[in-house]
């Protein structure tokens, strides 16, 4: 806490996202009846059993997390959680009146979907947080190995659970909808459209100077050669390693089939790359 620098960008980002997030709660989810995840789709559900403000229930449910998260996890990534569920619960308060004109399912679904997917997508961009689940999943996660996205699916089944019991399928779908755009969103906010694709080319020790040189010269993108053994012949094999754009698979294909059609390639979708690179994330410190 001592070399506590104020990220503006962080700051700003949870700003901005908390109020995308009370606009689609207000304005889209509690008029439909549909509920979100984490802690704010549990305050949805005790608003619409016990008339509560959304705004208070969430406090309230943050306290004893952040009281947990104070004996386990870094002050710094608490002090912006801590900014981030405030604000959120005073967005919620500040737009309490909204109320988004969406006359039908589609609308709904759509609206609601991006306007909580840009939200959260902006604020998890600049490595923000609102609290709530995600300081469970994280002590979890730390102690007990189990993933923050199985934990954050086992509560958000049980939510939708209980919205099926409380206001039938056809509302329950809805909001299964409303969280798969949202989820879709949120990954496009945070990832972009500069999709990667991790390539794994075996080849044998005559081909892969030649391919590994035209994977250079023609797409443009570095190339790590691996010496290797194959397990039945014995022989001695290359394994060439690249990290290539999505539009970029097909000229590395190309490359391969003709100058070695027996190579054997794998590719992988890659969900971030940092590093040095045409199109890389790169470090900043």
């Amino acid at each position: 806490m001592k070399h506590f620098i104020l990220d503006i960008k962080r700051v700003l980002s949870i700003i901005g996202g908390t109020l995308l997030l009370s606009i689609a709660a207000n304005g889209i989810f509690i008029p439909n009846r549909l509920l979100s995840g984490g802690i704010t789709g549990i305050s949805i559900l005790l608003h619409f059993l016990l008339g509560l403000k959304i705004s208070i229930l969430i406090l309230l449910l943050n306290i004893p997390i952040f009281i947990l998260g104070f004996f386990f996890l870094r002050k710094t990534y608490l002090l912006y959680s801590l900014f981030g569920m405030l604000m959120l619960s005073f967005w919620l308060e500040l737009t309490d009146h909204i109320i988004l004109p969406a006359a039908n399912d589609l609308s709904i679904l759509v609206t609601g979907g991006v306007l909580y997917g840009v939200g959260l997508g902006i604020i998890f961009k600049f490595d923000g947080s609102t609290g709530g689940i995600d300081i469970v999943a994280k002590i979890i996660n730390k102690y007990f190995s189990i993933s923050m996205a199985t934990l954050t699916f086992t509560i958000n089944s049980i939510i939708l659970l209980s919205s099926v019991y409380l206001f039938g399928m056809d509302i329950a779908v809805l909001t299964i909808s409303t969280m798969f755009v949202s989820s879709k969103i949120t990954t496009f906010v945070v990832d972009g459209i500069n999709y990667k694709r991790t390539l794994f080319i075996i080849t044998k020790q005559e081909h892969y100077e030649l391919i590994a040189h035209h994977i250079i010269e023609e797409v443009h993108r570095g190339v790590t050669v691996i010496s290797a053994t194959g397990a039945y012949t014995k022989e001695p094999r290359y394994i060439l390693y690249t990290t290539v754009g999505l539009r970029e698979v097909a000229r590395v294909k190309n490359v391969i089939l003709k100058y070695d059609p027996n190579a054997f390639m794998t590719v992988s979708e890659a969900a971030e790359v940092i590093g040095n690179g045409k199109g890389f994330i790169h470090y900043t410190r």
